[in-house]
């Protein structure tokens, strides 16, 4: 009797072991609706981010599930919780510590638009010169933040771009700031016509020119290394251009 206790507390200690081992390999991948980087469509989370993210995790042999979710509900997922993937995210000065960053996993250059009809509204030369108009923005998105920061008084936020890009052509707001595919994206989505659009102002040096992936600080920085192996094996075998060049 003693030796099938031992060998029923031997069996626990495993299967605890291997419970635990399994859950450090899955995460809980998060991300917003921003077309063509991450979206969903017909119940399937696609985009150019999505495919490269995939790719990695299948090459990290890493289990997860992807949820797209309203942007300032996704970052504090990220900044609050264990073993939570984010992206595609801006790498801010002010995000610097709230997350783990593990790469780059695309490019992006960020513009603020304006319609072309607008001629009260002219090409603008510093930022400080957009101020007096109305701008659109995502509740708590990156651009969000970095205008809020910038002292932007007449910030007008929405919870999706779909409905900046509405107020846009509704003229409810003066200017919208948005990457140049996405902008693109958005307005063809939307039976817009992109070419009535113009570029006001480029924002160089917003993001550095990239989408990143990271995860929250508490998850265990053997799932970072895996993470970050499989992205940089992802990158040299060419797998990650030929993802890029699907979308160019």
């Amino acid at each position: 009797m003693k030796k099938i206790f031992i060998l029923l507390a031997i069996m626990s200690i495993i299967f605890c072991l291997l419970s635990d081992n399994t859950r450090a390999q899955y995460l809980e991948v998060v991300t917003e609706q921003y077309p063509p980087y991450n979206y969903e469509e017909d119940g399937k989370v696609k985009g150019v981010g999505t495919e490269v993210v995939e790719e990695v995790l299948k090459e990290a042999k890493i289990s997860y599930n992807i949820s797209v979710l309203p942007w300032a509900r996704a970052l504090k997922l990220a900044e609050t919780k264990k073993n939570i993937l984010i992206y595609c995210i801006s790498r801010t000065e002010k995000r610097e510590k709230l997350y783990t960053w593990v790469g780059i996993i695309a490019p992006i250059n960020f513009y603020i638009y304006a319609l072309k009809s607008r001629n009260d509204i002219p090409e603008i030369i510093k930022l400080d010169q957009a101020k007096p108009y109305k701008i659109g923005t995502v509740n708590q998105d990156a651009l969000d933040q970095y205008l809020t920061e910038q002292r932007f008084p007449n910030i007008d936020r929405a919870n999706l771009n779909e409905v900046n890009i509405k107020k846009l052509f509704m003229r409810r707001i003066d200017l919208w700031p948005m990457s140049e595919y996405t902008a693109n994206y958005i307005a063809k989505k939307n039976g817009f016509d992109s070419k009535k659009m113009k570029k006001v102002y480029e924002l160089k040096g917003f993001s550095g020119g990239n989408q990143y992936m990271a995860i929250s600080n508490s998850t265990d920085r053997k799932i970072l290394r895996k993470i970050q192996n499989a992205l940089e094996k992802v990158k040299e075998d060419g797998r990650y251009q030929t993802i890029l060049n699907k979308y160019e």
